[in-house]
């Protein structure tokens, strides 16, 4: 998965957005190719940004990329996330949700942002910080990390349960002779599997 940029804008109706803040992660490509993949990201996001409403929230295919954007009308501001198809998009504006957070933070008393009349470069170490954090989805999005760890265990108790089988012994002998099962949960353990012999659950 790839996140390659997150892009703070002035945003005003019928205006070119104007980039106040920017941070990229281009290290995986060549020295010669970063630049071009950075201004491929401003641009796109510009592009996305300028033509979405005030209040709008979407995701916006791009070659083989998605730019995912928010725009905070009432604050004149807007932000692109530029990441590949198969980085999540419920990250991605966790990552945009945050990275507004730390912009207020940041420039919130800062004049320049007000009406800027061109592009911006207003340090932002803490968003570069947050496109760091989220190139691995799983670590920045605790849901996603919670939901991957219980998909793991599943998979892992299911691959145990087969093993077993495979070695020969069913999982009845088994409980037969487990000292953990009471003679009653035995009994209901045996009736339970003559009740799903006979019967298909819809």
């Amino acid at each position: 998965m790839l996140l390659l940029s997150v892009i703070i804008f002035k945003w005003r109706r019928n205006e070119a957005p104007i980039v106040l803040t920017g941070s990229y992660e281009v290290s995986g490509y060549t020295f010669f190719q970063r630049g071009s993949m950075r201004e491929a990201a401003l641009f796109a996001s510009r592009e996305v940004v300028g033509r979405i409403k005030g209040g709008m929230v979407c995701s916006v295919e791009y070659q083989q990329y998605m730019c995912h954007v928010q725009v905070r009308e009432a604050e004149g501001l807007a932000c692109a996330v530029i990441t590949d198809r198969e980085y999540p998009q419920r990250v991605a504006f966790s990552l945009i949700a945050s990275s507004f957070d730390q912009f207020f933070t940041l420039h919130s008393s800062n004049p320049s942002i007000s009406s800027p009349s061109s592009d911006l470069s207003l340090s932002s170490p803490s968003i570069d910080s947050l496109l760091s954090r989220y190139q691995q989805p799983e670590q920045a999005d605790k849901i996603i990390k919670i939901q991957k760890e219980l998909d793991s265990t599943k998979e892992i108790l299911v691959q145990s349960i087969d093993q077993l089988l495979e070695r020969g012994e069913k999982l009845e002998d088994l409980a037969q002779r487990s000292n953990d099962l009471s003679y009653q949960s035995k009994l209901f353990l045996d009736k339970s599997k003559d009740l799903n012999s006979c019967c298909t659950i819809l």
